[in-house]
């Protein structure tokens, strides 16, 4: 937790402007990684606002430029913050609200939070829970709409296939399992 409470410090103390390029890799804290193929100029009444467009599969996305920090659009995540991530796997699982309707209300809050380490630990805790007992439609689509991003990210940092990331992070939730990490930069960031 204490990594938690540095990295939420640091953030707030130390804000990093991104800088933009087309053709860098970001996250949107929805869609999870996203390639920015370009950034365009719209004029809206009588002020020209600059956007990104960021490219997730077949999904376009424009975010105004000066808002996208704001909106949860970060870097892809470096080699300290894999740790972190593979630690919340592997950590204990946060308690079960026995309450559907809250528990759905809970966990969609932490998903949209954005932050890495809270949607790791929300696969971490509905995945163990389906292998205990089978998970609501509502809650696998939940799961589906967590793990999705956050393998994909991990995938693209790691330099693994999404198979191979996929497998890492199941072996790190239900057995425990943290992989090797290199100690040097992973792959590029953009």
């Amino acid at each position: 937790m204490h990594s938690h409470w540095r990295r939420v410090w640091r953030s707030l103390t130390e804000r990093v402007t991104l800088n933009f390029s087309p053709g860098q890799v970001v996250v949107h804290p929805h869609h999870g990684p996203a390639t920015i193929a370009k950034i365009a100029n719209r004029k809206i009444r009588n002020s020209t606002v600059r956007y990104l467009k960021l490219e997730v599969d077949e999904l376009s996305v424009a975010i105004p430029v000066d808002r996208a920090e704001e909106m949860g659009v970060r870097a892809l995540i470096d080699t300290a913050a894999v740790r972190e991530v593979f630690a919340t796997l592997t950590a204990e699982s946060e308690p079960n609200e026995t309450v559907w309707s809250r528990r759905m209300k809970q966990n969609t809050t932490r998903l949209r939070s954005g932050d890495i380490n809270t949607v790791a630990g929300l696969v971490r805790d509905l995945t163990r829970r389906n292998e205990v007992k089978r998970l609501s439609f509502g809650e696998m689509t939940l799961l589906r709409d967590a793990q999705e991003p956050l393998i994909a990210e991990l995938a693209i940092v790691l330099g693994a296939s999404t198979e191979d990331t996929e497998a890492m992070l199941h072996a790190a939730i239900l057995e425990g399992e943290i992989p090797t990490i290199p100690d040097t930069e992973l792959a590029p960031t953009g």
